[in-house]
This record gives C-alpha cells, sequence and structure tokens, in this order.
C-alpha cells in the first residue's frame, strides 16, 4: 500500500490512501456537548474548521426530529439518539434520568458493531455517570475516566482528551466515542451564545484537545491502510443560560454534523439531517448492514456512494 504524506493546514500531515476501498474502516465519534455551530464558526477552533472545511458539514442538525417524542432537550435523549439511531419514543430516554428507558432493545452503534464484527475492538471515552450507567452498559470498552459533574468539566475534558490520544496512537481500536462536556458547563455558567468568551474559549479548549485525537489517529503505525471516518457532533445548542424545554428555539434544537476522511463527499450535505444519522452512518462506514428489524430512524448522510 503505497503511503503518500500531503501537507494538511494546522501543520499536521494526513497519508492519501491508495486503494481507499480496501483500507480497514474505522471511526472515531467526538461528541461535544452543548456546541452551537455557529459559536464554532465565531471561536478561533483551528481543528473543527479544518475538519469543516475539508469534510461534509451540515450546519442545521435537528435534534429532536420530525415527530412527537416527549423527549426534552437535554444530555440524555440528545446522545441517546446519536449514538442508537433512534429517536426517544423508541429509546425512551426522555430527560437526564433514564427512567425505565429502552437502550437495550436500541444498543449503540458500538455494540451492533461489536455484535456483527466479535473481534472489533471499541472504547467510549465518557466522565458522565449516565453513559456508562446505562447508555453503553456493559459494552467492551467504555472508559469511564472521571466524574465530571464532581471534579468539573474543564479537567474531565482534559483527562478525555488525553486518554483518547493515547488509545488511539497505540491499541488497534476500530471504532471509539468521545466526549467532551465542558462547553456545555461553560455555557450554563456564562451562556450559549458566540459573544460569551467564556464559551467560545471553551469550544476552543476542545478543540485543542481534537487536534491531539486527530494527531494520534494520524500517527497510527497502520494508518496508510486505514479509512478512517472522523464525526463531530452534538446533543443540543442553548439559549441564554440553559436548553430545557427547547423544542421551539432553533438555537437549542439544532445541532451541527462535521464528517471528514476519504470516504466522504466533502462540502455542504443537501437536505435535512438529524442526530440520528450519526449512527447510521457510522455503521455504514464500517460496513455493517442495518436490518429492517432494528428499526433504526436515521439515514446514512455525507459519504461518498
Amino acid at each position: 500500500m503505497l503511503r503518500l504524506l500531503l501537507p494538511l493546514v494546522g501543520g499536521l500531515l494526513v497519508a492519501s490512501h491508495a486503494g481507499a476501498d480496501d483500507a480497514k474502516k474505522k471511526v472515531v465519534l467526538i461528541g461535544i456537548d452543548g456546541c452551537r455551530y455557529d459559536a464554532i464558526e465565531y471561536s478561533q477552533a483551528k481543528y473543527l474548521k479544518e475538519l469543516a472545511r475539508d469534510g461534509a458539514v451540515s450546519a442545521q442538525c435537528d435534534v429532536l426530529g420530525e415527530r412527537k417524542t416527549g423527549a426534552d432537550t437535554s444530555t440524555g435523549p440528545g446522545w441517546s439518539s446519536v449514538l442508537t439511531g433512534v429517536w426517544a419514543d423508541k429509546h425512551r430516554v426522555f430527560d437526564n434520568t433514564f427512567k425505565k428507558h429502552n437502550i437495550g432493545d436500541y444498543p449503540t452503534f458500538l455494540a451492533r458493531y461489536t455484535d456483527a464484527r466479535p473481534n472489533a475492538k471499541v472504547a467510549a471515552f465518557v466522565t458522565w455517570a449516565q453513559f456508562r450507567d446505562h447508555v453503553f452498559g456493559r459494552t467492551a470498552g467504555c472508559e469511564y475516566l472521571v466524574d465530571g459533574d464532581k471534579f468539573g468539566y474543564e479537567l474531565a475534558d482534559r483527562v478525555v482528551g488525553d486518554a483518547a490520544a493515547r488509545s488511539l496512537a497505540n491499541t488497534d481500536l476500530d471504532a471509539a466515542f468521545v466526549y467532551f462536556g465542558n462547553t456545555d458547563s461553560a455555557g450554563h455558567g456564562y451562556g450559549f451564545h458566540p459573544k460569551s468568551p467564556k464559551y467560545t474559549n471553551a469550544i476552543e479548549a476542545v478543540d485543542q484537545y481534537v487536534g491531539r485525537v486527530l494527531k494520534a489517529v494520524r500517527s497510527r503505525q497502520n494508518y496508510a491502510r486505514e479509512d478512517w471516518l472522523v464525526i463531530v457532533c452534538t446533543d443540543h445548542g442553548g439559549k441564554g443560560r440553559g436548553h430545557s424545554l427547547g423544542e421551539k428555539e432553533p438555537e437549542i434544537r439544532t445541532g451541527f454534523l462535521i464528517l471528514h476522511g476519504p470516504s466522504v463527499a466533502k462540502g455542504a450535505i443537501t437536505g435535512k439531517t438529524f442526530n440520528v444519522d450519526v449512527a447510521v452512518t457510522a455503521l455504514e462506514h464500517l460496513g455493517v448492514p442495518v436490518k429492517a428489524e432494528w428499526k433504526l430512524d436515521g439515514k446514512v448522510v455525507g459519504l461518498k456512494r
């Protein structure tokens, strides 16, 4: 396999994969909690902007869907929809309590991937206990690194960035979820708005960790024989200092979707996009056929056909 090194703005090197169809498909999903896309654009977030510019982008990703499900615009329902590919009337996570949820019947894309490929190696780097206790459950590789609610998400994000970069660089991971939570904390504390300096500062801090994750992926010994799909998204936006009950608030119910990699169709993603599209797109890239009996709500977006 020929490895051609081309410069990437920002000083990194990216491999151009000869015979990309033969490369091993891998996914890293980067979740940035409570992050507004207009705040990314306003900020000095270098790596996120590079991914958007050189990848596929939807700046209007609906976090609630077109049918009434009863879900709040909060972290639990948002990430449950992202990771499972179904809306809240199926996974039944309506708020952050996870009371009587149904994720067992609608598992995450990581769980579906390991069911289809038992030898696959996956990881989730998280700092919110509900991920560990309810969303991922017994999925192999779920690393609950530090309690963000107890120790603060500024510290938690730093720990996640370090752990994810180390694992992606040095282990044979096939798919990973990397969660950053301090943007949401900054929004609650100082306002979810591009003109809120503490909010954009939090985005810029996460951007540096994203850069480390990207560098780790590109440093892998077998990177030239791999086809990495990088997905970046959020669970919800925000308005003022909150985001609950945001069904009628565009600043809250509008998220974003960035895809980057050799298999991505570069440019604006046409048509509507939704949080549930993330899991289905990841499974498509990983070569896992979506079965009708799974009753997933998402569709494949942003990939070359």
